[in-house]
């Protein structure tokens, strides 16, 4: 499997015309790298064990970083996730995340930033397309029908007055 570059195919993926063109521009430029990031933002039960947000970094020099290190990086993901097979303690957890957006390419950091938050956004590029292209990669999930959501309706107690310690709750 060649290692395309990620960002490169995800913008070609954006570009396409039609949800087919989409769906072939993935399957033609498939590799591991790629698919962990797009199970990693779409798969429901993926949970990320950092805060949201961007960490405070210093971002690597497109020059520091060799083509294609994300494709090495992407393998250690897992150290970020629930379930991990690393039990480390979270303040080391989380320099470790700052140390891996440093060595990677500026661009390669904000979108592994993005996949963490499962934010990452382009045209086209949706949970559906993914496990068209790759059904063995999402779980099904079932589609909720649209009901309206059932009003809670508010107790009234009688005969009880409001004390200092009532917290602003209306009686």
């Amino acid at each position: 499997m060649a290692e395309f570059n990620i960002l490169e195919t995800l913008d070609l993926v954006g570009r396409a015309k039609t949800r087919e063109e989409k769906r072939q521009v993935l399957a033609d430029r498939d590799n591991f790298a790629t698919r962990a990031l797009l199970q990693l933002n779409y798969h429901p039960d993926v949970k990320w064990h950092l805060p949201a947000g961007a960490p405070p970094y210093t971002p690597g020099q497109v020059a520091d970083s060799t083509p294609n290190s994300l494709h090495f990086e992407v393998k250690k993901l897992d150290y970020y996730v629930d379930p991990s097979p690393h039990d480390l303690p979270m303040l080391r957890r989380e320099s470790m995340f700052v140390e891996l957006l440093e060595r990677v390419d500026p661009n390669d950091a904000k979108l592994i930033i993005a996949v963490k938050d499962r934010k990452l956004s382009y045209k086209g590029l949706s949970y559906k397309l993914v496990k068209d292209t790759w059904p063995d990669l999402l779980p099904d999930i079932e589609e909720k029908e649209d009901t309206p959501p059932v009003k809670k309706q508010k107790v009234v107690k009688k005969g009880v007055t409001p004390t200092t310690n009532s917290k602003g709750v209306d009686w």
